[in-house]
């Protein structure tokens, strides 16, 4: 228990929130800064070209390092130039860099556009739930490792071995109330250096993806207005790790992201979905950063605990700058358990973090924002005089870069707001 700590490790664990929706409809009015009215009411710009791809036939290839697109040129009422904005309606929106032709194909080399590159006036609007049986494919390091297939209701099982570590992830998606929302979980890792360490690391538990609320209004070519509302993450989770040393020596792990992607190609209404023209997805995340010095083979360190949280998360832009909000529901800590044995004199630390689910806004392939609730745990043993101790902390946090909405405001992160519990030793100071 907390207060029976006998040695060490830190163990520092980083749930996502998530940037998720819901079905309730409402009226967007100042008077009411939470409510939301779904809609879809663009005047583009006079240089955006917009494209229709029905038939998976109009985009042929893809140059990532170049972004360089090779189009079916044939479906280009006129050939694109330099500035302009291509809209692959549901699929791509990229301004345009320079255009080459190939026999029949357009070769255009392209950059980021921002949302005000091709809209001049109008007001996009969306208020939904993001389900797991909608994700169309996981991510590894922002390059996809599984396409998934459509309406998907099996548990996901993939194993992905990086920098000498296996990443072992499972989601079972669960129906709740007539939606996909909720699943299980199970993320192990497993690290094994040269000999020199050895160490498993486990998450498990059940999360609810949060509704979301937004609103873009864009005015004369500028940004007016952009709010986003997250409302009720849920997540109950178990973290447990174990380490072992068998020489002296630190590691730190720098671990890539794993993400789901979950297209939205339709807005609800009162009177049934509408087309989503404008790319828009949403990446449930997971992320692991570890950390730990384990400096002899006498060296060891164990640790669980488990928490239950529900949070909520705002971004809102009314002209000049942003406000962001955060705030704990429910916060719950327990089962804390540590326990680390070294020689004499030698200290340990153990950390390890995972975020899940991270939850990003991306427009246009360009993170817009995100959040997540996050989770750390961890013990550590040091001397002159002994001390051992022990912590399990929760926060929500977030960031945001407004660059696809034509600004560059930005915050990369910021905690909204934090809840730990910690337990001493009689020795430490």
């Amino acid at each position: 228990m907390f207060d029976k700590i006998k040695k060490v490790i830190l163990f520092a664990i980083i749930i996502s929130f998530a940037i998720s929706c819901s079905d309730d409809k409402a009226t967007n009015t100042d008077d009411d800064n939470t409510t939301i009215s779904p809609t879809y009411n663009v005047e583009y710009n006079d240089n955006t070209l917009i494209l229709k791809d029905e038939n998976d036939d109009l985009i042929l290839n893809l140059d990532t390092a170049t972004n360089t697109y090779t189009f079916d040129g044939s479906q280009f009422s006129k050939d694109p130039i330099a500035g302009e904005v291509i809209l692959v309606e549901g699929k791509l929106l990229r301004k345009v860099k320079s255009v080459s032709r190939n026999g029949g194909n357009l070769v255009v080399e392209t950059e980021d556009a921002a949302l005000t590159d091709a809209i001049q006036n109008g007001e996009i609007a969306w208020d939904v739930t993001p389900e797991w049986n909608n994700a169309t494919s996981l991510k590894f390091d922002g390059v996809t490792v599984m396409t998934l297939p459509t309406e998907f209701t099996e548990k996901i099982e993939h194993v992905i071995s990086y920098g000498g570590i296996d990443h072992k992830i499972e989601i079972e998606p669960k129906l709740v109330d007539g939606k996909v929302s909720s699943c299980d979980f199970t993320f192990t890792m497993a690290k094994k250096i040269a000999g020199d360490a050895t160490a498993a690391f486990t998450a498990k538990g059940s999360v609810t993806l949060p509704s979301q609320s937004t609103l873009i209004k864009i005015k004369e070519g500028k940004l007016d207005k952009f709010k986003s509302f997250n409302k009720g993450i849920t997540a109950d989770l178990e973290l447990s790790l174990s380490a072992a040393g068998s020489k002296s020596g630190q590691h730190s792990f720098e671990l890539p992201g794993i993400a789901l992607s979950i297209p939205i190609r339709f807005i609800p209404t009162p009177s049934g979905p509408i087309p989503l023209p404008i790319p828009v997805s949403i990446d449930i995340g997971i992320q692991f950063v570890t950390q730990m010095t384990i400096p002899d083979v006498a060296s060891s360190a164990t640790a669980s605990a488990k928490c239950s949280i529900t949070a909520d998360g705002d971004f809102e832009y009314t002209g000049t700058s942003i406000k962001t909000e955060g705030k704990f529901g429910k916060d719950e800590i327990k089962d804390g358990k540590f326990d680390a044995a070294a020689n004499i004199g030698i200290p340990i630390d153990v950390q390890f973090g995972v975020a899940f689910p991270r939850v990003g806004l991306n427009i246009a392939g360009q993170e817009l924002a995100y959040i997540h609730t996050g989770f750390t745990t961890g013990s550590s043993l040091s001397w002159g005089p002994v001390c051992k101790s022990g912590y399990v902390k929760m926060v929500v946090e977030g960031g945001y870069e407004l660059k696809v909405l034509g600004q560059t405001i930005a915050e990369k992160k910021k905690v909204f707001a934090e809840s730990k519990r910690e337990a001493k030793g009689e020795n430490c100071k």
